[in-house]
């Protein structure tokens, strides 16, 4: 019985201590170049064994925050070394302050990307791959009319995740998971600076009318303004 209970506490105890010690990090409790305390005082504050923070450290390692050196201990990578667009460190981000820098940086690569994957899809979609996209511009209708904006914004990156995989390039297909996370951090700074959340369902409602019109142009030119809105309602700024 004590085997069957470590083997389920386990994950859940290692997945813990690596939200834990990069929230921290990521909430510059610890500056990048310092060291981290040490094995034993970090396994007495958070309560682990010495294996689950070794596990916790090669994580935090993957993803750019941490690296170990020999007789100094684990150091705080500086920030250009970290994975920002990590899943989980976009996830975990989301219990700190959202940046605004980083939302504004977010929105820019998609200004890149989101365009193109609807010039794309205009030319390439078939009717099953723009059928996701009505189904998510219909939600959104639906819980802006209810003005359950969490809901709408869940069916929001629906519809943002759906155009990457009605692009039919399978790059931006393996984007759309990542471009959901980071529209879930946005949507924490919208909440709190956007005027009027659900105002951009038109501009949404374009997109989809230019893919089926075959529309390549003016699908590219509906998706850029539609990013263009998003930062003039969160008030960001391109020069920062």
């Amino acid at each position: 019985m004590d085997i069957v209970e470590k083997k389920l506490v386990k994950p859940r105890v290692h997945k813990t201590v690596v939200k834990q010690l990069a929230q921290r990090i990521l909430n510059r409790e610890w500056k990048p170049g310092t060291a981290l305390p040490t094995e034993p005082e970090l396994c007495e504050e958070l309560n682990v064994s010495r294996s689950a923070l070794r596990e916790a450290i090669k994580v935090l390692g993957s993803k750019g925050l941490v690296t170990t050196r020999p007789r100094v201990g684990t150091v705080i990578q500086p920030n250009d070394d970290w994975n920002l667009l990590d899943e989980d460190l976009l996830r975990w981000s989301m219990d700190l302050a959202p940046s605004p820098q980083l939302v504004l940086s977010l929105i820019e690569a998609r200004q890149v990307i989101e365009p193109a994957a609807a010039r794309f899809a205009a030319s390439r979609a078939s009717a099953q791959d723009i059928e996701p996209l009505e189904r998510a511009y219909a939600d959104m209708a639906r819980y802006k009319d209810a003005q359950d904006f969490a809901a709408f914004n869940q069916a929001d990156i629906d519809f943002h995740k759906a155009l990457l995989r009605a692009s039919g390039n399978v790059v931006f297909h393996q984007l759309a998971n990542i471009i959901g996370a980071a529209l879930a951090y946005s949507f924490r700074l919208t909440i709190e600076r956007a005027r009027e959340p659900g105002a951009s369902l038109p501009n949404h409602g374009e997109v989809i009318e230019r893919i089926r019109a075959r529309d390549t142009e003016g699908a590219y030119a509906s998706m850029s303004r539609l990013l263009n809105i998003a930062i003039v309602d969160l008030g960001l700024s391109a020069g920062r």
